[in-house]
């Protein structure tokens, strides 16, 4: 989680996450670090470092296979500045994944499991949200890019999985009657395609 500082002033938070699973029989230990400076025009920029740790989907639970946690590794590297009813918020940012699932098999029938899976993410954000500039109005707009690649499950190489989507952009609109005590509110959200495998044929 990114830290607040105060105006002028720099603001630092560190902690370790520990946690043990029964079900993999495996402790961990997790670093996390976050450091702020808060300019004196409430501007404000931050970076983040973690690692995080999740256990294996649980269909591939219990296995013969020594399997233990997955791994993700986050850099995060964001600038927010909220003043005057205004928000302001730009974020670059950095995963490795390693020790994904790997699983082969036909026909659903699973052959081998092992952690051998690994990836990585890059990607900006953009956020701006304004309430002051339209009398009973406020909106904001959001874009996201994304870069992403993995080697994992039944994967034959390090690809752009499915869930992903390179583009993101939305839209939302608010605006108040007070007369009448009425919202109405609008929203438009955009998305490029994402890609379709059929390992099996191809």
């Amino acid at each position: 989680q990114l830290c607040r500082a105060r105006p002028g002033q720099g603001a630092a938070r560190a902690g370790v996450r520990a946690e043990h699973s029964a079900l993999l029989s495996h402790w961990n230990a997790a670093p996390r670090i976050s450091l702020a400076y808060q300019f004196p025009d409430r501007g404000q920029v931050s970076f983040a470092y973690g690692i995080f740790y999740q256990n294996p989907d649980y269909k591939y639970l219990p296995s013969s296979a020594d399997l233990h946690f997955e791994k993700a590794t986050h850099y995060i590297l964001q600038y927010q500045k909220i003043a005057h009813q205004r928000i302001f918020r730009s974020e670059i940012f950095y995963k490795k994944y390693t020790d994904l699932i790997k699983a082969s098999g036909n026909y659903g029938r699973l052959t081998a499991v092992n952690n051998k899976g690994f990836g990585d993410a890059k990607g900006i954000e953009v956020f701006w949200r304004d309430k002051k500039s339209f009398r009973n109005f406020d909106y904001w707009m959001s874009y996201s890019y994304l870069d992403t690649k993995r080697n994992f499950l039944n994967y034959p190489t390090a690809i752009e999985p499915p869930f992903a989507s390179k583009h993101t952009a939305s839209v939302v609109l608010k605006t108040f009657f007070l007369p009448w005590k009425l919202q109405l509110n609008g929203s438009y959200t955009f998305a490029t395609g994402r890609p379709y495998y059929d390992f099996y044929s191809d």
